[in-house]
């Protein structure tokens, strides 16, 4: 308890500071010239190399210059590469794998073989929407981000147990939505249409955003949003995959999101930053289903399968600069609504088939309270206090024709957390040194019922994480960085019943998980040659994971968790960029090869699960991942003629799924073709263009997934001068 109050005084003085400081800067509005109305600098310019990012929360910085495994991508790229949810993102990430997908709202990602213990707990990927996180307990899915009107996304690979924290421990995907444009009118809009491969109906989807400058270079609005609709696939089958289906093509999304951002600059000092944002994603029947060539779910009975996720985010970011530093004050609640899925399912004899729903809804208090150095000096610092206070529900219910069982839990934290880092140019920045420290407090409970049956449970985790980091440059163009740290996860709380089950079978368990950690070990180079045309990044990495959490299936059946063991995974990520002789002609290519294995696995644990043992790949983790991306324009006239492909690799994965045990090593691939004039652009593109059809993850026999099959359409958009 003394920790909090500490931090709430803490947290009030700050608050307090950067309320004064708005006061003060009242009396200035009508002193100060108009601002630019870019939003921080960070778009990406035209080189590669230029690129700015603010992950480290300590200023802009150039993408080459930042001493970490970290990518950027701004919202050109990603409309280039055809990025439209996260698994499209997920492509581009040396390392990264999705670990689960049920429907289109819910998918959930791993990095680095973090997804070893399967989609439980709270998420070990961190989601953060500009400057404070998406997500609640006991959660791993990533936010469905709609990607028109995103400025750029920052990727920052391995534990950022200092900065980021709880969430974060491998790795942090940041999304940077656009500001309004201060000092003119400016507007933006997409059309697409496209057929998919077994759909009988097309897919179509449009976009808008305007931007108005309310006061000129003092207060605009920014009001964007979308309609995504896809045909579905997959027909329906009350029993066996035979005769006339009951539902033809049914898997069909609607997703559909607005936002509004609003920017205050009263003067050269002060901004304040509100944004709002609500989204919906409803899917008829899922995902997963019983065969992926032709598509189709079989034994559904009378059951209508549905994903609903629906969720609004309010944030506010105010900073202000004083003198050498700048203090920024982030604050946000999410919402999630209720929602969930619902799937028929058959078990066979003597079950039969019966109807499984998920559900819940959320809500989630974030407040960070910051101070970083802005004066360019060889000493730049961050410091700052965090804190959560988060609530989840979820519910279950499965029912067959001659049993039953349902039930929910309420889990609960309260956390916070102070944070530094540090770092010093020595040399005229030829070398700089950086350390940095975090320290976690979480107060966590769980109230459980299960088939009328209450159990609670608590639990009082807390952690030290740290990051040390060695950044040396022997030339402008070239840098080498030798990275270590720590990430760290609250235990799971299951009910009494639940971890008697696990200890009945030899495991040790009990209501309160011991928390998983990380620490990782990374040396990598960066930098550039032929004038900046050829740019590389290497990171070499050994992560070692501890107590790693995991779903335990009891012999009596119960489903319940457990802290499996430990394991290790060593591998090397590489990027590049080549600006090729041939004008107008560019490379890029990502890539990861892995060795990942679990390294001490309780005895108990892998006796009930022989492929969870000492020796044995990491699940959820391909044995490799590479992409080329290939784009040419070529200036016609008053008009621009543009191309892009691609091609993506992904290595065998083991599943956690007995029955389906291994994904097999797949490919995927894109090509585009379109003109571009004046403010106008139209693009004829095709996706999965092998019509692969998986599967590409799996929770089980009759719970496959694959890629969307193949895709051809055509993109209109229109921009602002």
């Amino acid at each position: 308890m003394k920790i909090y109050r500490k931090m709430a005084v803490l947290h009030d003085a700050l608050i307090a500071s950067a309320a004064l400081s708005l006061v003060m800067s009242a009396p200035a509005l009508a002193q100060n010239a108009p601002q630019d109305a870019s939003d921080d600098g960070a778009s990406e310019p035209a080189d590669p190399g230029e690129i700015v990012v603010t992950a480290l929360k300590s200023g802009s910085v150039r993408l080459d210059k930042v001493p970490l495994a970290i990518q950027a991508f701004n919202g050109d790229v990603l409309k280039q590469r055809n990025v439209r949810d996260g698994a499209d993102l997920i492509q581009l990430i040396p390392g990264a794998s999705q670990a689960q997908e049920i429907g289109a709202g819910y998918r959930i990602f791993s990095f680095r073989g973090s997804g070893a213990g399967g989609p439980i707990g709270d998420g070990l990927i961190g989601y953060y929407l500009d400057d404070t996180p998406f997500g609640v307990p006991n959660n791993q899915a990533a936010p469905p981000v709609q990607y028109f009107d995103i400025d750029r996304v920052e990727v920052l690979r391995g534990p950022q147990g200092t900065l980021y924290g709880l969430g974060s421990s491998a790795g942090t995907i940041i999304y940077h939505t656009k500001n309004p444009d201060l000092d003119q009118v400016t507007y933006a809009g997409e059309l697409e249409l496209s057929k998919s491969a077994e759909a009988s109906d097309p897919n179509y989807r449009g976009a808008a955003a305007i931007s108005l400058p309310l006061v000129p270079g003092k207060l605009g609005l920014r009001v964007s949003g979308g309609y995504d609709r896809r045909a579905g696939v997959a027909d329906i089958y009350s029993g066996a995959p035979t005769g006339t289906p009951r539902e033809k093509d049914a898997n069909h999304v609607t997703s559909k999101d607005i936002q509004a951002v609003l920017l205050w600059k009263p003067d050269e000092l002060t901004s304040v930053r509100t944004r709002f944002w609500y989204f919906a994603t409803d899917q008829k029947y899922l995902n997963v289903i019983n065969s992926l060539d032709p598509p189709f779910a079989a034994f559904q009975g009378d059951v209508v399968g549905f994903d609903k996720r629906r969720a609004w985010y309010a944030s506010n970011t105010i900073e202000r600069e004083f003198g050498g530093v700048t203090l920024t004050n982030a604050t946000s609640y999410q919402k999630s609504l209720p929602g969930g899925f619902q799937v028929g399912l058959n078990l066979g004899a003597p079950l039969g088939t019966g109807v499984l729903i998920n559900g819940g809804d959320a809500r989630n208090f974030v407040n960070e309270l910051r101070l970083a150095t802005n004066d360019g000096g060889p000493f730049k610092g961050v410091a700052g206090v965090f804190y959560q206070n988060a609530r989840s529900l979820y519910t279950f219910s499965l029912t067959f024709p001659a049993f039953g069982l349902n039930g929910q839990t309420i889990t609960k934290t309260e956390n916070a957390a102070i944070f530094s880092e540090a770092s010093y140019e020595l040399f005229d920045g030829k070398v700089v040194p950086l350390v940095g420290l975090r320290y976690f407090k979480d107060r966590r409970e769980a109230d459980s019922i299960s088939n009328g049956v209450r159990v609670q449970s608590k639990a009082r985790p807390d952690a030290l994480t740290w990051r040390a980091n060695l950044a040396i440059n022997p030339s402008p163009n070239w840098m080498v960085f030798f990275n270590a740290g720590t990430g760290f996860r609250s235990g799971i709380l299951q009910s009494q019943a639940q971890a008697d089950a696990v200890i009945a079978d030899g495991v040790p368990s009990g209501i309160s998980l011991t928390p998983d950690k990380l620490r990782n070990l990374e040396v990598g180079m960066k930098g550039s040659v032929l004038d900046g045309d050829l740019r590389v990044a290497v990171s070499l990495y050994d992560i070692k994971y501890t107590n790693i959490q995991s779903a335990f299936n009891t012999s009596i059946g119960l489903a319940a968790f457990a802290n499996l063991g430990d394991g290790k995974a060593q591998g090397i990520d590489m990027e590049l960029t080549w600006r090729t002789p041939l004008k107008g002609f560019t490379l890029n290519a990502i890539g990861n090869i892995n060795d990942s294995k679990f390294t001490r696995v309780r005895p108990a644990f892998a006796g009930a699960d022989p492929r969870i043992s000492n020796g044995l790949r990491l699940l959820n983790t391909p044995t490799h991942n590479f992409r080329l991306d290939a784009s040419y324009e070529q200036p016609i006239g008053n008009a621009t003629l543009f191309a892009t492909s691609s091609a993506t690799f992904i290595g065998r994965s083991r599943l956690g799924d007995a029955t389906v045990n291994e994904i097999n090593p797949y490919e995927l691939y894109q090509a585009s073709i379109g003109v571009r004039f004046d403010r106008y652009e139209v693009r004829l593109f095709g996706d999965n263009l092998s019509d692969l059809r998986g599967p590409t993850s799996a929770n089980g026999p009759t719970l496959l997934a694959g890629p969307r099959p193949r895709t051809i359409g055509v993109t209109f958009r229109l921009n602002t001068n």
